[in-house]
């Protein structure tokens, strides 16, 4: 009997130092890996915008488009006059005065006797002052024109001499035995004081004057005239 109550004593010693020694002799258990938090952020419009924007901003800015030239290719300007080739004509001192306009030039063609230098003013307030002056003659095959202004009644100047600048935009020139022809383009407003801003569907005074044999700028002329030409609306 004592025998049995120390074996039953001894279990219960070991069972409890086998309890008591159970957290050493297991390993710890690692703790439990965190999970990160999911945080969603609201995109508002202010940032959409700016997003936006900063993708444009960051796109290649496009390349210029080069200007457009002058609407000048459908006019011939070729030192030759073709019948029909202008809209208007009339005569003034024996020089015949061709021209024709739309809404930004006017084209003119001169056609006058001798070989010498031919002009025309337009706008005139007394004899040559005040007029925009389109000087020309042709030597040796070239021709040359020179773009002036009326300073006094016997007196006109290069534009170029005077701060202004030559708006002649197309020009050509051509000379036989007994005539010379000019044809030339000059915008209807220049912007340039020295010339007479033309409007179209007005009438404007013209002179003319030439030489029928000397060249030049200068050159006193042997003919000259006036009359009126009017533009096309």
């Amino acid at each position: 009997m004592n025998n049995t109550w120390l074996i039953i004593l001894g279990i219960l010693a070991a069972g409890l130092a086998a309890f008591l020694l159970l957290p050493q002799i297991l390993p710890e258990r690692g703790a439990a890996p965190e999970i990160p938090a999911v945080v969603e952020v609201e995109t508002t419009e202010e940032d959409a915008e700016t997003d936006e924007t900063d993708e444009v901003e960051s796109a290649p800015a496009p390349e210029p488009e080069p200007e457009a030239a002058p609407p000048v290719a459908g006019y011939s300007i070729d030192g030759e006059i073709a019948v029909a080739e202008y809209a208007h004509t009339t005569r003034i001192a024996g020089v015949e005065v061709h021209w024709s306009n739309d809404a930004t030039y006017l084209r003119v063609g001169l056609v006058a006797l001798g070989t010498g230098y031919v002009s025309i003013g337009f706008d005139a307030e007394r004899q040559m002052e005040g007029a925009n002056l389109i000087l020309g003659y042709v030597r040796d095959g070239k021709a040359y024109f020179r773009d002036d202004f009326g300073t006094e009644p016997t007196v006109h100047m290069a534009d170029t001499d005077r701060g202004g600048t030559n708006d002649i935009v197309a020009s050509a020139g051509a000379e036989w035995a007994d005539r010379t022809i000019l044809e030339f383009i000059i915008p209807l407003d220049s912007g340039d004081e020295m010339d007479k801003r033309l409007v179209p569907g007005n009438a404007y005074p013209v002179i003319v004057a030439y030489h029928d044999l000397q060249d030049g700028f200068t050159v006193r002329h042997s003919g000259r005239g006036s009359g009126e030409i009017e533009l096309d609306p």
